[in-house]
């Protein structure tokens, strides 16, 4: 753990001194809480913003909300769920705030939390991909939701997580192009066979840093502010 970190601190430094990485709007920390609109992100089948609701979320606060019909879904692969909410690079979501190197930008995790109003207790999963939306990569996780219930949902951002599944490549080489990132849920065959429209809502999707990385990005700037300072003055 601690040979990982540091690599990935190692990587920011490099990129910051070099220059590298400039197009990139990724941002560690950032939490994407709603409060002014649903932010560019998308209901499942990506045909719609989410609705922006003002207040009720897990803090009281604004949340994202969209609906979804199980009903004839056909996993992909078997246990695999559909995705309910995107967040995509085209539509500009969250300020593309999540988009960029994962990997050299020190992400450590990415909590998000979620609530659903089926008749079942889900879990849930994130998928990240590019621009294109393959390549990819899904984390899943196995905190449970139950219904009508705001859940904490977390998932370990590192390449060498067994519940992070390549699509393509391998893990590392999707978190290091994220442009599109999307959750989904897992789809029990009690939803899948009941025609019925599910409301299922979003809030508080943050970026956690990996410990020192904030303290070694600002020490990174800090350096080259110094050494440009010092090309001027001489």
């Amino acid at each position: 753990m601690q040979i990982r970190r540091l690599s990935r601190s190692l990587g920011l430094v490099a990129a910051l001194s070099s220059g590298a990485g400039a197009a990139s709007a990724l941002t560690v920390p950032f939490t994407e809480d709603f409060t002014s609109g649903v932010a560019g992100w998308r209901n499942g089948a990506n045909t719609a913003d989410l609705s922006h609701v003002a207040s009720g979320g897990p803090d009281g606060g604004a949340y994202a909300s969209g609906t979804f019909n199980y009903f004839g879904f056909v996993p992909p692969v078997p246990g695999a769920g559909p995705v309910t909410f995107r967040g995509q690079d085209e539509f500009s979501f969250s300020g593309l705030s999540f988009v960029g190197n994962w990997i050299t930008g020190g992400v450590e995790e990415l909590s998000v939390w979620v609530r659903q109003n089926t008749s079942e207790t889900l879990t849930y999963f994130m998928r990240v991909a590019s621009s294109f939306n393959f390549p990819g990569a899904v984390i899943l996780s196995t905190t449970p939701v139950l219904p009508n219930t705001w859940t904490l949902v977390t998932f370990d951002i590192d390449p060498s997580n067994p519940l992070c599944f390549g699509e393509g490549v391998t893990c590392a080489q999707a978190l290091a192009n994220v442009a599109h990132l999307q959750f989904g849920t897992s789809a029990p065959a009690a939803l899948t066979g009941l025609d019925q429209a599910f409301t299922l809502e979003i809030d508080k999707i943050q970026l956690v840093p990996e410990p020192g990385t904030t303290l070694l990005f600002a020490s990174g700037l800090a350096g080259i502010a110094w050494f440009g300072a010092r090309r001027r003055t001489s």
